[in-house]
């Protein structure tokens, strides 16, 4: 036996143990691919209702499918910083320019995640600018006066549950 026949054996062997590594490999990198697309539409459609579940899962799902050290080291840096910005917000209601310095606050939230989307869609081949990112959102008026009740409603059951606000009872005589 020569060289030439040992060579067409082991081709005929591990060919199909080749074709199928080298198609699971592509299968995995299309299904990665298929995360990272969720994570950034995902984001991109709830970027104007940032406490959404659905926005906060794709937020908190960067660091596991963004986990190239060298292709996604700056969406993760960027991630980073915007976590950093969110979890560092130690603003008091009771300050005196609670107003203003929330508003700060979220205007630099707003630009944090602009900057995430625009890297992050850049790698997926997409070319926002960050203006259109910020500014190119649709909340129906409605929408949001629901979560404005919803949220008042909340916080007002809380008060009277937690014995902070008291229950108004008024008394009709007939």
């Amino acid at each position: 036996m020569n060289l030439n026949d040992i060579l067409t054996i082991s081709a005929v062997l591990f060919s199909p143990f080749l074709a199928v590594f080298v198609q699971r490999k592509i299968d995995l990198s299309r299904e990665k691919r298929g995360h990272k697309l969720w994570i950034f539409r995902t984001l991109m459609a709830t970027r104007g209702n940032k406490i959404s579940l659905e926005h906060v899962q794709a937020l908190n799902s960067i660091e596991l499918f963004f986990d190239n050290a060298k292709r996604d080291k700056l969406i993760v840096e960027k991630w980073n910083e915007y976590l950093d910005h969110l979890v560092g917000q130690n603003l008091k209601t009771d300050d005196k320019d609670y107003s203003a310095k929330l508003a700060a606050w979220a205007e630099k939230a707003d630009d944090l995640l602009a900057d995430l989307l625009q890297i992050m869609g850049k790698s997926l081949g997409y070319d926002f600018d960050k203006v259109k990112i910020k500014r190119g959102i649709y909340i129906p008026r409605g929408h949001g006066e629901e979560l404005s009740d919803q949220l008042m409603i909340r916080k007002g059951l809380v008060g009277m549950f937690g014995g902070k606000i008291p229950l108004p009872i008024k008394v009709i005589n007939d």
